[in-house]
């Protein structure tokens, strides 16, 4: 099971921590199925994947990149994120460098700071990149051989600001990166911060019943803007629970056959704004 925004209920409703790594934002897309971006020194491998974070410029954003290649001279193999919209930065972690024996130089690598689940994407001290930089670095030459593995374990958010003019707006990028050549990109949420979302949906909206046993309804709203696959299940525990959604008429089903009874949100995105709403399985 996928790991998604963690919940807490506080006075019969819904909050969500405002501008941090994980937290939903007015815009998220989870990224089905999880892209793996991996190399390998030999044969040469240059894998790419672009992404729009933020929908405010219709263009991609950043771009990650898997590299490995390996020659009599030494190796370069690493995976960076690149801004490829000169209104996007990167949050920065540190400098790491390594001491080139044969040329007597440092060898340096810029990387992304990797924050945790819940972290400030704008935290005191923040500095923002808008160049190259590295989640993993195994280059090496001329006895010099890197060791950035800053990014590898467990889910990690990279930090990202957009900014036109006066217009600032945070993000977030998720990815887990199992080993210093292989990573997952997950899924990603930007905009302005949704603070203290009550559970309650839009008046005309009716989310039913609630307790349920077996199948939940979502009626009466707009189903050419609703986006079916943003539609999640999610414990207590910030663990998604795997759902069947289908669109019927003016109004979704949700079949919780597979359940087990508990306290539960439910979660989807309609018209571009996410809702959320407590509900009970019975």
């Amino acid at each position: 099971m996928k790991k998604l925004i963690l919940f807490s209920l506080l006075s019969g409703a819904v909050a969500i921590e405002a501008q941090n790594a994980g937290s939903a934002l007015s815009s998220y897309t989870d990224i089905m199925p999880d892209t793996l971006l991996n190399y390998v020194l030999a044969p040469y491998t240059n894998e790419t994947y672009s992404v729009n974070i933020f929908p405010a410029d219709a263009m991609n954003d950043i771009e990650l990149t898997a590299h490995g290649a390996a020659s009599s001279g030494g190796s370069s193999a690493y995976i960076k994120v690149t801004s490829i919209n000169p209104n996007v930065a990167i949050a920065f972690g540190r400098w790491d460098s390594v001491f080139t024996i044969s040329s007597s130089t440092w060898n340096v690598t810029k990387v992304a700071k990797p924050l945790a689940l819940g972290a400030p994407i704008n935290g005191a001290g923040t500095v923002w990149d808008n160049t190259v930089l590295y989640l993993t670095d195994q280059s090496g030459s001329g006895g010099g051989n890197k060791n950035v593995t800053d990014w590898v374990g467990g889910d990690k958010y990279l930090g990202l600001k957009y900014q036109n003019g006066s217009n600032i707006t945070y993000g977030w990028l998720r990815v887990r990166c199992k080993s210093k050549d292989s990573c997952y990109v997950k899924d990603f949420s930007s905009g302005a911060a949704s603070t203290g979302i009550k559970e309650q949906v839009k008046s005309e909206q009716l989310i039913y019943p609630n307790p349920v046993n077996n199948v939940l309804y979502i009626k009466d709203i707009d189903v050419t803007a609703l986006d079916l696959n943003s539609i999640r299940m999610i414990d207590l525990l910030g663990n998604e629970v795997s759902v069947v959604s289908e669109i019927r008429g003016n109004q979704v089903t949700i079949n919780l056959a597979e359940t087990l009874p508990g306290c539960y949100i439910i979660q989807y995105s309609l018209s571009g704004k996410m809702y959320v709403k407590k509900i009970i399985r019975n």
